[in-house]
């Protein structure tokens, strides 16, 4: 019995494992993420049912690290890089590091053009069970084609697989809500 109850145990941190969050689970709410992350603050989101909370992680090549919550449980975190710890040549070094874990990611270039500025980029995700894992670099540029802004972000995301493909609010709030 011990073991059965041991393998259930297993399977299922396996099953709700978020990579690089151990300790999170996606559906978490606000007060259980404040047990790992105690400084998180509320910021504005315009989404209707979305929170969104912000921590600065001291002692992190992470210089933020944002939760968006919906209707009070963790669905989607995003993780942007600091700039003065994480260099160009350590861009090989983590991609690397996705790509020997879970295999070939699908690509997406990134090119939009605004009326004041551009942004072009990259984007390298991975799908892990009911996870997908983005690995997004964003270069920001302004109307004479300088360079006035790099961004260096992991995204993840739950996944739903039985409305990937179809209409989902869930979905359309994670792939629309920055």
């Amino acid at each position: 019995m011990k073991k059965i109850i041991t393998l259930f145990f297993l399977i299922t941190c396996i099953t709700f494992a978020i990579p690089d969050f151990d300790n999170l689970r996606w559906g978490f709410s606000i007060d259980a993420i404040k047990g790992f992350y105690p400084d998180v603050k509320k910021e504005f989101t315009t989404s209707e049912g979305v929170t969104k909370f912000t921590t600065h992680p001291e002692d992190s090549n992470k210089k933020t690290i944002t939760f968006y919550l919906f209707q009070n449980q963790l669905y989607k975190i995003i993780a942007e890089f600091d700039p003065s710890k994480v260099k160009s040549d350590d861009v090989s070094v983590i991609f690397n590091k996705y790509v020997e874990k879970f295999g070939t990611p699908t690509g997406n270039i990134i090119n939009e053009t605004y009326s004041d500025f551009a942004v072009r980029g990259n984007e390298h995700t991975w799908t892990v069970g009911s996870t997908y894992i983005s690995f997004i670099g964003q270069d920001y540029f302004d109307k004479e084609n300088r360079l006035n802004n790099s961004k260096l972000m992991m995204e993840y995301g739950l996944i739903d697989p039985k409305n990937r493909e179809k209409d989902s609010i869930l979905n359309d709030l994670i792939l629309k809500d920055n």
